[in-house]
């Protein structure tokens, strides 16, 4: 088992920079490892198993807000799957 290990990063970034990450986050799960990495350290994370992923959507008063939640046991426990979810961008569902 490994030390433990934080990241954390915020910043303000154009719609196609977000685009981009997003794609790395999408390729590091098809991979099997996530890198996080700026000035200030970095971490790598190895999703295996079961992913818990929860979403959050706010519009209020103008402002939006997105969060985006992954979580999953090192020793890639499982746990029961749930499709109750879609996501679509301008109007297909994905």
């Amino acid at each position: 088992m490994e030390k433990e290990s934080r990241f954390k990063y915020e910043s303000v970034q154009d719609a196609d920079t977000l685009r981009r990450y997003l794609e790395a986050v999408t390729e590091g799960f098809v991979s099997g490892e996530l890198r996080f990495s700026s000035r200030e350290g970095e971490v790598a994370l190895h999703p295996a198993g079961m992913i818990g992923f929860l979403v959050e959507a706010k519009s209020m008063g103008g402002r939006m807000k997105l969060h985006l939640k992954f979580s999953w046991r090192e020793d890639g426990g499982e746990d029961e799957a749930d499709a109750g979810l879609t996501i679509a961008p301008g109007g297909a569902a994905v």
